[in-house]
């Protein structure tokens, strides 16, 4: 299987859940390719399998998913029907809380384009809140669940 993981992060947090994510499923014997929204082409999917989203989360307070404006986009322009027969599946990092909604948001903007597939990934915390501090990273154990994530998502 082919897997298309598509990211955005500022601080690097969610690049270390999306690598994580990407080396199992490389592990599991599948090819993962990393590829930022800043460099995302709508038409590179065609040679792909499978999408994952790695997503951080934004405003997780209010209790719903506001994706960041360059996701927002990247997903806004995939095509309707475009991942018909692909599987989906996403990943997000918080520095507070409400990555599980991201996720569920991720799925559900995945599923309008075409996904039937979709196989929810696990959230991690790094960061600080409100904060120009980057802040600590995602710790061991959590890249662990995203590289079993990404071996259980191929299989």
């Amino acid at each position: 299987m082919r897997v298309f993981v598509l990211y955005y992060t500022k601080t690097g947090h969610t690049l270390e859940a999306a690598k994580a994510t990407a080396a199992g499923i490389r592990a599991a014997g599948s090819e993962a390719d990393l590829v930022s929204v800043d460099g995302f082409d709508v038409t590179q999917l065609s040679d792909y399998d499978a999408l994952v989203v790695g997503c951080p989360c934004w405003a997780g307070i209010t209790g719903r998913a506001i994706l960041p404006p360059p996701m927002e986009r990247a997903l806004n322009a995939l095509p309707e029907g475009i991942l018909a027969g692909k599987r989906g599946g996403g990943v997000s990092v918080h520095s507070g809380t409400g990555a599980e909604a991201t996720v569920r948001h991720i799925g559900e903007v995945l599923t309008q384009k075409g996904c039937e597939d979709y196989k929810p990934g696990p959230v991690a915390r790094a960061g600080v809140p409100f904060s120009l501090w980057v802040g600590p990273s995602v710790s061991p154990e959590d890249e662990s669940q995203f590289r079993a994530y990404g071996t259980t998502f191929v299989s």
